[in-house]
């Protein structure tokens, strides 16, 4: 629980705003000035707290907030591939995979590269199932699913992805994901570790040791190029 919402959970006992601003009415206040309403307003107006005081939309914003945090309302998944009119072929594609990785039945990692406009790519991993859910919260920064199975935008790889290549930068950025962990192996190289079953996802799929662990294909459209999905069947633990 954050600060701010522990320190407003006295909210909860404020039926009304003039309740809320009541908290702040002494009973010197009221043997003084004998007016509540003024007492009140005075309140509002600042000079009865230390504390910066709510407006009546603050005040709602911020009761809600702690409701929220105590009895979380569960939003439905959004599928923003519902309606999809694109015949791209490697959107379908990722259509296709959007519902089994919403509800944890495989586990895909997209390998896309991006053209610059100064013609240098950049490259990168992306833990698919992460992203739509980071879409789904409306998490700040998170990929506009939506604007990219309309195609208004393009998806290309971010430095918070499972890994980013820029070469012509020389940067190299790899990162854990909710369902990955990123591990380097001298002989099979880049490697993700699946937090849920354990099971390996190597990005050579040829080397027998993890063949069985997911399959890889590769889809070619005109807008994205050579696209590579690494789907991974999660195993549930008996």
């Amino acid at each position: 629980m954050t600060g701010t919402i522990a320190q407003d959970m006295f909210l909860l006992d404020c039926p009304g705003y003039e309740d809320y601003l009541d908290t702040f009415v002494t009973r010197s206040d009221i043997r003084f000035i004998r007016n509540v309403r003024f007492c009140r307003m005075l309140v509002e107006l600042g000079y009865r707290s230390p504390t910066d005081i709510y407006t009546p939309e603050q005040f709602q914003q911020h009761k809600a907030a702690v409701q929220e945090s105590l009895w979380p309302i569960k939003k439905s998944t959004i599928f923003f591939s519902d309606g999809m009119k694109s015949q791209d072929p490697v959107l379908i594609e990722m259509a296709n995979r959007e519902r089994p990785n919403a509800q944890k039945m495989i586990s895909t990692i997209i390998f896309i590269k991006h053209r610059l406009k100064t013609g240098f790519e950049i490259s990168g991993y992306i833990d698919y199932e992460q992203s739509l859910h980071q879409a789904n919260l409306q998490e700040e920064n998170c990929t506009d699913w939506a604007a990219i199975f309309g195609e208004r935008l393009k998806l290309r790889p971010k430095t918070t992805d499972l890994s980013f290549f820029d070469w012509h930068k020389g940067l190299v950025l790899y990162n854990e994901s909710d369902n990955y962990l990123v591990q380097h192996d001298v002989h099979y190289g880049l490697i993700f570790m699946h937090k849920g079953d354990h099971k390996k996802v190597c990005v050579d799929i040829d080397k027998p040791e993890y063949s069985k662990n997911c399959t890889r294909s590769m889809h070619f459209s005109e807008r994205y190029g050579h696209v590579v999905f690494y789907d991974h069947v999660i195993r549930k633990k008996i």
